[in-house]
């Protein structure tokens, strides 16, 4: 107390002016504080929210990523089933092809060795019906096998033959008429 007695008045003024202006100088900085923080606050959530819909976006990516690993991976599983299914079919047709070939060179070595007279070309017609379409008991396998071997014995193909595509025509129509 000793020492407010001996301080001036002149000097008391000059501090309640420097404490005044001191608190508001902290009165400032405290608002100033206090927007800084509201704003700091505001782009935190503003962080937040980004944040939340990258992460979104990342899991939504990864599990298109995952999903679109599954089909390929059912696609691969289906492939080759497909592939193992037309190398059966290929295989049986080459089967047929190489049984029908060594029919059609049984009926060659007959024609040369004078079983058929009169024609100078192979009579087709000599193979019994149902030879090209033995063992077909529906329409769906019938059009299968008629297109198959319309592929083999075209004339346009190398070992394509115009009497024998005629023969399976005709073969074709009467068992068409039958189902």
């Amino acid at each position: 107390m000793d020492i407010a007695q001996n301080i001036s008045v002149e000097d008391m003024a000059s501090i309640k002016l420097w404490l005044l202006q001191e608190s508001q100088r902290l009165e400032y900085a405290r608002r100033s504080f206090e927007k800084e923080k509201r704003e700091f606050e505001e782009e935190k959530r503003n962080f937040e929210i980004e944040k939340n819909i990258i992460m979104t976006s990342v899991k939504e990516q990864a599990r298109k990523t995952e999903l679109e690993g599954k089909t390929l991976a059912t696609e691969k599983i289906l492939f080759k089933q497909k592939l193992e299914i037309l190398e059966g079919g290929f295989r049986t047709l080459c089967r047929e092809r190489e049984d029908f070939e060594t029919e059609k060179e049984k009926y060659r070595n007959r024609y040369v060795a004078g079983a058929y007279q009169g024609s100078s070309s192979l009579n087709v017609t000599a193979y019994k019906n149902g030879v090209f379409f033995n063992g077909i008991d529906n329409v769906l396998a019938l059009k299968k096998r008629y297109r198959d071997l319309l592929k083999i014995f075209h004339p346009d193909n190398m070992d394509g033959d115009s009497a024998t595509v005629q023969e399976i025509n005709r073969e074709y129509d009467i068992l068409k008429d039958q189902f």
